[in-house]
Protein backbone atom coordinates (compact mmCIF):
# COMPACT_ATOMS: atom_id res chain seq x y z
CA UNK A 1 0.00 0.00 0.00
CA UNK A 2 1.30 3.44 -0.96
CA UNK A 3 0.58 6.28 1.50
CA UNK A 4 0.64 9.91 0.48
CA UNK A 5 0.74 12.93 2.80
CA UNK A 6 -2.19 15.03 1.56
CA UNK A 7 -0.77 18.25 3.01
CA UNK A 8 2.22 17.99 0.68
CA UNK A 9 0.13 17.79 -2.49
CA UNK A 10 -0.76 20.82 -4.59
CA UNK A 11 -4.52 21.24 -5.13
CA UNK A 12 -4.42 20.12 -8.77
CA UNK A 13 -2.60 16.89 -7.93
CA UNK A 14 -4.85 16.25 -4.93
CA UNK A 15 -7.92 16.58 -7.14
CA UNK A 16 -6.37 14.17 -9.60
CA UNK A 17 -5.83 11.57 -6.88
CA UNK A 18 -9.30 11.96 -5.44
CA UNK A 19 -10.73 11.35 -8.91
CA UNK A 20 -9.19 7.87 -8.99
CA UNK A 21 -11.47 4.81 -8.53
CA UNK A 22 -12.53 3.99 -4.95
CA UNK A 23 -12.68 0.23 -5.55
CA UNK A 24 -10.70 -2.34 -7.55
CA UNK A 25 -13.89 -3.31 -9.33
CA UNK A 26 -14.03 0.12 -10.96
CA UNK A 27 -10.65 -0.38 -12.64
CA UNK A 28 -10.06 -1.91 -16.04
CA UNK A 29 -6.65 -3.44 -15.46
CA UNK A 30 -6.04 -4.44 -19.06
CA UNK A 31 -3.27 -2.47 -20.79
CA UNK A 32 -4.71 -0.48 -23.67
CA UNK A 33 -1.48 -0.88 -25.61
CA UNK A 34 -0.58 -4.58 -25.34
CA UNK A 35 -3.71 -6.14 -23.76
CA UNK A 36 -1.85 -7.70 -20.85
CA UNK A 37 -3.20 -7.60 -17.31
CA UNK A 38 -1.64 -4.80 -15.28
CA UNK A 39 -1.07 -4.81 -11.52
CA UNK A 40 -3.36 -2.58 -9.44
CA UNK A 41 -1.87 -0.46 -6.66
CA UNK A 42 -3.68 0.95 -3.65
CA UNK A 43 -3.04 4.56 -2.69
CA UNK A 44 -4.09 6.08 0.62
CA UNK A 45 -4.46 9.84 0.83
CA UNK A 46 -5.11 10.63 4.48
CA UNK A 47 -8.12 8.40 5.12
CA UNK A 48 -9.13 8.20 1.49
CA UNK A 49 -8.28 4.99 -0.37
CA UNK A 50 -7.95 5.05 -4.13
CA UNK A 51 -6.76 2.56 -6.75
CA UNK A 52 -4.54 3.04 -9.75
CA UNK A 53 -2.59 0.94 -12.24
CA UNK A 54 1.14 0.47 -12.13
CA UNK A 55 2.97 1.18 -15.36
CA UNK A 56 2.72 -1.75 -17.78
CA UNK A 57 5.95 -3.48 -18.70
CA UNK A 58 5.26 -2.64 -22.36
CA UNK A 59 5.23 1.09 -21.48
CA UNK A 60 8.43 0.74 -19.46
CA UNK A 61 10.07 -1.03 -22.41
CA UNK A 62 8.82 1.63 -24.84
CA UNK A 63 10.10 4.46 -22.65
CA UNK A 64 13.48 2.74 -22.46
CA UNK A 65 13.49 2.27 -26.24
CA UNK A 66 12.69 5.95 -26.81
CA UNK A 67 15.37 6.99 -24.35
CA UNK A 68 17.94 4.80 -26.10
CA UNK A 69 16.84 6.15 -29.48
CA UNK A 70 17.30 9.73 -28.25
CA UNK A 71 20.76 8.85 -26.97
CA UNK A 72 21.59 7.19 -30.29
CA UNK A 73 20.37 10.23 -32.27
CA UNK A 74 22.43 12.56 -30.10
CA UNK A 75 25.53 10.40 -30.59
CA UNK A 76 24.99 10.24 -34.35
CA UNK A 77 24.45 14.00 -34.51
CA UNK A 78 27.72 14.55 -32.65
CA UNK A 79 29.52 12.11 -34.95
CA UNK A 80 27.99 13.76 -38.03
CA UNK A 81 29.16 17.20 -36.95
CA UNK A 82 32.62 15.85 -36.14
CA UNK A 83 32.84 14.40 -39.67
CA UNK A 84 33.01 17.92 -41.08
CA UNK A 85 34.61 19.86 -38.20
CA UNK A 86 37.42 17.53 -37.13
CA UNK A 87 40.15 19.85 -38.40
CA UNK A 88 38.84 22.62 -36.16
CA UNK A 89 38.77 26.38 -36.64
CA UNK A 90 37.81 27.58 -40.09
CA UNK A 91 38.48 24.25 -41.78
CA UNK A 92 34.88 23.05 -41.58
CA UNK A 93 32.20 21.96 -44.05
CA UNK A 94 29.13 21.61 -41.82
CA UNK A 95 26.72 22.40 -44.68
CA UNK A 96 27.66 19.07 -46.26
CA UNK A 97 25.71 17.29 -43.52
CA UNK A 98 22.63 18.02 -45.64
CA UNK A 99 23.89 16.19 -48.72
CA UNK A 100 22.06 12.93 -49.37
CA UNK A 101 21.58 10.46 -52.19
CA UNK A 102 17.92 11.48 -52.31
CA UNK A 103 18.85 15.08 -53.18
CA UNK A 104 21.31 14.04 -55.90
CA UNK A 105 20.14 14.09 -59.53
CA UNK A 106 21.09 10.52 -60.39
CA UNK A 107 19.87 10.84 -63.97
CA UNK A 108 23.04 12.74 -64.87
CA UNK A 109 25.54 10.43 -63.12
CA UNK A 110 23.82 7.08 -62.69
CA UNK A 111 26.97 4.93 -62.57
CA UNK A 112 28.60 7.17 -59.97
CA UNK A 113 25.37 7.34 -57.98
CA UNK A 114 24.99 3.56 -57.83
CA UNK A 115 28.67 3.00 -57.04
CA UNK A 116 28.60 5.59 -54.25
CA UNK A 117 25.45 4.06 -52.72
CA UNK A 118 26.99 0.60 -52.73
CA UNK A 119 30.19 1.95 -51.17
CA UNK A 120 28.21 3.81 -48.46
CA UNK A 121 26.30 0.67 -47.53
CA UNK A 122 29.48 -1.39 -47.27
CA UNK A 123 32.63 0.77 -47.30
CA UNK A 124 35.51 -1.29 -48.63
CA UNK A 125 38.59 -0.61 -50.71
CA UNK A 126 39.21 2.71 -52.45
CA UNK A 127 36.49 4.63 -54.27
CA UNK A 128 37.78 7.18 -56.77
CA UNK A 129 35.35 9.63 -58.34
CA UNK A 130 37.05 11.50 -61.14
CA UNK A 131 36.07 13.80 -63.96
CA UNK A 132 35.35 17.38 -64.87
CA UNK A 133 34.30 20.18 -62.56
CA UNK A 134 30.76 20.53 -61.25
CA UNK A 135 29.52 16.98 -61.83
CA UNK A 136 28.55 16.25 -58.23
CA UNK A 137 31.62 14.52 -56.83
CA UNK A 138 31.56 16.47 -53.57
CA UNK A 139 27.83 15.83 -53.13
CA UNK A 140 28.27 12.08 -53.53
CA UNK A 141 31.27 11.93 -51.20
CA UNK A 142 29.33 13.78 -48.49
CA UNK A 143 26.29 11.55 -49.08
CA UNK A 144 28.55 8.54 -48.51
CA UNK A 145 29.62 9.91 -45.11
CA UNK A 146 26.07 10.80 -44.10
CA UNK A 147 24.59 7.48 -45.21
CA UNK A 148 27.34 5.30 -43.75
CA UNK A 149 26.77 6.88 -40.36
CA UNK A 150 23.10 5.88 -40.45
CA UNK A 151 23.63 2.30 -41.54
CA UNK A 152 22.27 -0.44 -39.30
CA UNK A 153 25.87 -0.73 -38.16
CA UNK A 154 27.01 2.94 -38.23
CA UNK A 155 30.35 3.73 -39.85
CA UNK A 156 31.97 6.96 -38.67
CA UNK A 157 34.01 9.00 -41.11
CA UNK A 158 36.12 12.11 -41.55
CA UNK A 159 35.67 14.40 -44.56
CA UNK A 160 38.14 16.96 -45.83
CA UNK A 161 39.59 18.50 -48.96
CA UNK A 162 43.32 18.27 -49.49
CA UNK A 163 43.79 22.10 -49.37
CA UNK A 164 41.97 22.33 -46.03
CA UNK A 165 43.83 19.42 -44.49
CA UNK A 166 47.22 20.84 -45.39
CA UNK A 167 46.15 24.36 -44.41
CA UNK A 168 45.19 23.04 -40.97
CA UNK A 169 48.54 21.27 -40.70
CA UNK A 170 50.40 24.40 -41.79
CA UNK A 171 48.51 26.48 -39.24
CA UNK A 172 49.65 24.16 -36.44
CA UNK A 173 53.25 24.33 -37.68
CA UNK A 174 53.14 28.13 -37.61
CA UNK A 175 51.83 28.02 -34.04
CA UNK A 176 54.57 25.57 -33.04
CA UNK A 177 51.90 23.00 -32.28
CA UNK A 178 52.04 19.26 -32.93
CA UNK A 179 50.33 18.44 -36.23
CA UNK A 180 50.61 14.65 -36.09
CA UNK A 181 47.22 14.30 -34.32
CA UNK A 182 45.64 15.32 -37.63
CA UNK A 183 47.49 12.56 -39.44
CA UNK A 184 46.66 10.09 -36.68
CA UNK A 185 42.93 10.88 -36.92
CA UNK A 186 43.02 10.46 -40.70
CA UNK A 187 44.69 7.08 -40.28
CA UNK A 188 42.40 5.75 -37.58
CA UNK A 189 38.95 6.91 -38.68
CA UNK A 190 36.81 3.99 -39.94
CA UNK A 191 36.23 5.82 -43.24
CA UNK A 192 38.37 8.60 -44.69
CA UNK A 193 37.05 10.85 -47.46
CA UNK A 194 39.34 13.33 -49.24
CA UNK A 195 37.66 15.59 -51.76
CA UNK A 196 39.79 17.30 -54.43
CA UNK A 197 42.85 15.26 -53.58
CA UNK A 198 44.66 16.89 -56.52
CA UNK A 199 44.10 20.50 -55.39
CA UNK A 200 47.05 20.86 -53.00
CA UNK A 201 50.31 21.70 -54.76
CA UNK A 202 52.89 18.94 -54.66
CA UNK A 203 55.73 18.97 -52.14
CA UNK A 204 57.84 16.21 -50.62
CA UNK A 205 56.38 17.08 -47.22
CA UNK A 206 52.82 16.61 -48.47
CA UNK A 207 53.72 13.40 -50.26
CA UNK A 208 55.12 12.05 -46.97
CA UNK A 209 51.88 12.90 -45.19
CA UNK A 210 49.76 11.31 -47.92
CA UNK A 211 51.95 8.23 -47.77
CA UNK A 212 51.68 7.95 -43.97
CA UNK A 213 47.90 8.12 -44.16
CA UNK A 214 47.26 5.98 -47.22
CA UNK A 215 49.88 3.33 -46.55
CA UNK A 216 48.67 2.70 -42.99
CA UNK A 217 45.03 2.58 -44.06
CA UNK A 218 45.63 0.23 -46.98
CA UNK A 219 47.66 -2.12 -44.80
CA UNK A 220 44.83 -2.14 -42.24
CA UNK A 221 42.19 -2.69 -44.93
CA UNK A 222 40.43 0.57 -44.05
CA UNK A 223 38.31 2.24 -46.77
CA UNK A 224 39.10 5.52 -48.50
CA UNK A 225 37.03 7.61 -50.89
CA UNK A 226 38.59 10.42 -52.93
CA UNK A 227 37.77 12.71 -55.81
CA UNK A 228 39.99 14.25 -58.46
CA UNK A 229 39.70 16.15 -61.70
CA UNK A 230 42.95 14.70 -63.02
CA UNK A 231 43.16 10.97 -62.40
CA UNK A 232 45.82 10.42 -65.07
CA UNK A 233 48.03 13.04 -63.38
CA UNK A 234 47.30 12.05 -59.80
CA UNK A 235 50.81 10.73 -59.14
CA UNK A 236 52.19 14.22 -59.75
CA UNK A 237 50.12 15.53 -56.84
CA UNK A 238 50.31 12.74 -54.26
CA UNK A 239 53.38 10.80 -55.36
CA UNK A 240 53.81 7.57 -57.28
CA UNK A 241 53.88 5.30 -54.22
CA UNK A 242 50.64 6.81 -52.87
CA UNK A 243 48.98 6.58 -56.26
CA UNK A 244 49.99 2.93 -56.47
CA UNK A 245 48.55 2.12 -53.05
CA UNK A 246 45.29 3.83 -53.92
CA UNK A 247 44.84 1.24 -56.65
CA UNK A 248 44.39 -1.48 -54.02
CA UNK A 249 40.77 -2.57 -54.28
CA UNK A 250 40.08 0.55 -56.31
CA UNK A 251 36.61 1.33 -57.64
CA UNK A 252 37.14 3.95 -60.33
CA UNK A 253 34.13 5.89 -61.61
CA UNK A 254 34.31 8.67 -64.16
CA UNK A 255 31.91 11.61 -63.78
CA UNK A 256 31.87 13.55 -67.03
CA UNK A 257 29.35 16.14 -68.10
CA UNK A 258 28.37 19.80 -67.88
CA UNK A 259 29.03 21.89 -64.80
CA UNK A 260 25.74 21.81 -62.89
CA UNK A 261 26.63 25.09 -61.20
CA UNK A 262 26.14 26.86 -64.52
CA UNK A 263 22.49 25.74 -64.40
CA UNK A 264 21.88 27.33 -61.02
Amino acid sequence: MQKVNMSLLPPSLLARYLALPRTIAEIDNMCEHCGNTVEVKEITIKDEVRYSLVKCTCRIAEEKRLEQEQIRKAMLDTASRHTYTWLGGRWTDVALREKTFETFDQSKQLAAYESARMFANDPYGVLVLHGTYGTGKTHLLAAICNTALRNKKPVKSLFTTSPKMFAAIQERIQRNEEYYPIIDKAIQTPLLVIDDIDKAKYSEFREEIYFSIVDDRIKAGMPIAVSTNRLSELASFVGGAVCSRLKTGQIEVEMAGDDYREEM
